[in-house]
């Protein structure tokens, strides 16, 4: 019996490469080369997201609706860009200047937002064109993008209280452009609820006030929108020329 022992050991030692510690010493080495593969793909993984989420988003909305100004903040945070088209049902004239400053943001880079002007009732966005309905309104443009785009300090949902605030106040500015109201204590409202915490319910807020004419926007307003595009620059900023 010993001698038979002694052969099958041979053999597994032979088919193992050796005896018990040389075997260990295999899967130790086995076990460091998994842990740097899994190391290499943390890291992979860890680029792309630091990198910028891929965006591919459709826009419809009237000629000068609020959404025209936020599909140029979303390709500026997203860093890519935006080609713009114009529906059959679109019976309004397309600011040419306009059209112009939006394909100039981030030249050469992917696009990731197509606007189309159309005639429609308010604005609205599909995220995967062909594959989903539209979803209707600025303001769930906005929660889709906070989410898409990583944001979660612009629309705090785990804080129901702050959400429900911040909901609120884009129910509110969803009317201007839909109507409903007199806009003078539409925006008169609206002016009572700025707050001092930055949400996305004032980036709706800014593209919504960019589409009137500085008469109509009492001096609170305007204050207000010249001051925060002023101190969100890297949101805020591109903006600027449009105003």
């Amino acid at each position: 019996p010993l001698s038979s022992w002694s052969i099958i050991s041979s053999g597994i030692n032979a088919e193992y490469g050796g005896d018990i510690e040389s075997r260990q010493d295999k899967c130790l080495s086995e076990l460091e080369e998994l842990q740097a593969r899994l190391n290499t793909i943390q890291a992979e993984c860890s680029t792309t997201k630091s990198s910028g989420v891929k965006l591919d988003i459709v826009i419809g909305c009237n000629v000068g609706s609020p959404a025209v100004y936020l599909a140029a903040v979303i390709a500026k945070q997203a860093n890519c860009s935006i080609k713009v088209f114009s529906h059959s049902s679109n019976n309004k004239e397309v600011d040419s200047a306009l059209t112009n400053k939006l394909l100039q943001i981030n030249p050469g880079q992917a696009c990731g937002v197509i606007l189309i002007f159309k005639n429609t009732a308010v604005p609205y966005f599909m995220a995967q064109p062909g594959r989903q309905v539209a979803v209707f309104g600025l303001s769930n443009i906005l929660r889709f993008i906070a989410r898409e785009l990583q944001c979660s300090d612009l629309y705090k949902e785990y804080d129901l209280e702050c959400a429900a605030l911040v909901d609120e106040r884009l129910a509110l500015i969803d009317q201007l452009e839909s109507g409903g109201q007199d806009l003078g204590q539409l925006l008169n409202k609206i002016a009572l609820q700025i707050e001092t915490g930055f949400s996305i319910a004032d980036i709706a807020l800014c593209c919504s006030l960019l589409c009137f004419q500085s008469n109509q926007l009492p001096n609170t307003l305007k204050s207000y929108l010249a001051d925060i595009i002023a101190t969100k620059p890297d949101l805020l900023g591109i903006l600027k020329c449009f105003q």
